[in-house]
């Protein structure tokens, strides 16, 4: 009795070693197969939007629990630029003018104003964020940058981004870069609005998603 019970928890445990086996090479057989390798050399930006968020305050300051509803909302969509991953660089450009940088919905009508007082894009056309590509994992596509970020004269240094490179679903032999950080307006002197209409808080959401060709 004592043998057969021997025997089974040996086979049991065969069982389970073998199935950790298999589960470890399916893993890492997916992991090959789903891993963004990313050429040697540049990449330029073949297409690019920035959806931007500024969440409206409440009588208690800022919330961040505030649902989208409660904010005002705009999209960047003149983006230029490279990544060269030999050189490990990473260099994008925004043009801000009021035909590609605006708010949408219902706040439309404050752009004029957001351009002239707040972002004085007459004398600031484009916000710039050179940097260093530090870690770049291609088995998760997940990547990190540090660098210079320079909008409304200021320039604001180790400023960390981090984001996610995967194939382009809609354009062969693309990649598609996206990310999410925030930037303070305080940062870059950027007056933060503030009227009998609306509050907002001076942290701002930022969304970038970035189609990316290589350089041939």
């Amino acid at each position: 009795m004592k043998t057969d019970t021997a025997l089974l928890l040996r086979e049991t445990n065969k069982n389970k070693m073998y199935s950790f086996i298999i589960s470890l090479a399916l893993f890492m057989i997916y992991g090959a197969l789903s891993a963004t390798t990313l050429p040697g050399g540049k990449l330029k930006v073949e297409s690019g939007k920035m959806h931007f968020t500024l969440v409206k305050t409440s009588s208690s300051g800022y919330d961040p629990e505030m649902t989208e509803f409660s904010s005002m909302t705009g999209l960047a969509n003149e983006i230029s630029g490279f990544v060269d991953m030999k050189e490990k660089t990473f260099d994008m450009t925004m043009d801000i003018n009021l035909d590609s940088f605006s708010l949408s919905g219902k706040f439309k009508f404050a752009n004029n104003r957001m351009h002239e007082t707040h972002l004085e894009s007459f004398k600031f056309a484009t916000a710039n964020y050179k940097g260093t590509v530090v870690s770049y994992e291609p088995t998760t596509g997940i990547a990190k940058v540090i660098g210079k970020m320079t909008s409304h004269g200021v320039t604001k240094d180790n400023f960390t981004i981090e984001g996610k490179v995967v194939p382009s679903k809609t354009t062969k032999d693309n990649y598609l870069l996206t990310a999410d950080f925030k930037v303070n307006l305080r940062d870059f002197n950027i007056e933060v609005p503030n009227t009998k209409l609306t509050k907002v808080s001076e942290i701002v959401k930022l969304k970038i998603k970035i189609e990316l060709r290589a350089v041939k």
